[in-house]
């Protein structure tokens, strides 16, 4: 099994990465959150439908690129390093689950971005608006309904928006066990992303920031944290191309890789952010400085799906797993 990308998922990955440094930067996101509105706004998020974004994995008919879980798996590995804000997960999976339950008009509405789809998290609402679609994802598949209320409530991420849900009305029930794993893979993804994101962030400052006359990267403590930055990302990019692939093929196998990926992944973006904001001092602290905006993302992918006990589950079901 080939797991590196090819020139074209590299050159997807690239093209997404200058379009967000240009059009959707960090300092740009932070003055959305500010004046309190849509993040992003409606003109951002219809050029990111336009790219195609919303749908590098649905069919045609639905209005997709009929690509698959690896060119996704590339966009959202951006998405992560960049800290985009906005419902991408949501809206993603929510257009696979609309397509799966033979609603190609939904799917067609997510992909070209005049629907969104925010998250539903044990009576959460993750980046959710009155009119917006709800997608509440289990174990057995998944769940569209249509928000009608919601209330806002405070997000330990500034860049994602919290609400309570006070009236939703059902829409559609798709039962499709490999929507949760589609779910864990490009979260994983997202925080593959963020890992990558704060291991060149440590490494740029530990070689510029001097402490005693050396660089601080020459200290024992600072280069090993870096070093377990490097190995997290080496650990999770494997794993995670791999769930994709399998999730593609829909293996018997697939729960499992990606909630590996996703568990992997989750616990080692958490501790690189932590690591990140140690490197820094107290810069780290900082409302000015960026470091702190991904251990919060972080923290917020890695409860997307609930306690991260409960993607342990499929890692535990087999009595003996075959690798393919």
């Amino acid at each position: 099994m080939n797991l590196a990308p090819s020139d074209f998922q590299d050159e997807l990955a690239a093209t997404a990465r200058q379009w967000l440094a240009k059009e959707l930067p960090i300092a740009r996101s932070r003055a959305l959150a500010a004046d309190h509105g849509d993040l992003p706004d409606a003109e951002t998020w219809s050029q990111c439908a336009g790219l195609g974004w919303l749908g590098l994995g649905l069919p045609e008919a639905c209005g997709g690129l009929e690509l698959g879980a690896a060119e996704e798996v590339m966009l959202f590995r951006e998405l992560g390093r960049g800290l985009a804000p906005g419902p991408f997960l949501a809206s993603v999976l929510g257009a696979h689950a609309a397509a799966a339950a033979g609603r190609a008009d939904i799917a067609a509405a997510i992909a070209d971005g005049s629907r969104r789809v925010a998250l539903s998290l044990s009576g959460r609402v993750l980046d959710g608006r009155a009119g917006d679609l709800l997608l509440t994802l289990d174990e057995n598949g998944g769940a569209l309904d249509e928000i009608v209320e919601v209330a806002p409530i405070t997000s330990v991420d500034p860049l994602t928006r919290a609400s309570s849900l006070v009236r939703a009305t059902p829409l559609l029930r798709i039962d499709d066990t490999l929507l949760l794993s589609r779910g864990h893979v490009l979260a994983a993804a997202q925080l593959l992303g963020i890992v990558e994101a704060v291991r060149d962030m440590s490494v740029a400052y530990a070689g510029s920031r001097t402490q005693f006359g050396r660089p601080i990267g020459s200290f024992q403590a600072v280069k090993h944290r870096c070093a377990d930055m490097a190995v997290a990302a080496y650990a999770v990019v494997g794993q995670v191309n791999q769930a994709a692939l399998y999730v593609d093929a829909q293996r018997p196998a697939a729960a499992f890789h990606a909630a590996a990926a996703y568990v992997v992944a989750a616990r080692g973006a958490v501790r690189s952010a932590t690591d990140n904001i140690q490197n820094h001092g107290g810069i780290g602290f900082t409302w000015e400085h960026d470091s702190h905006l991904y251990l919060k993302r972080a923290t917020v992918l890695a409860a997307a799906f609930g306690p991260l006990r409960q993607a342990h589950r499929p890692l535990m079901a087999p009595s003996r797993q075959e690798f393919e």
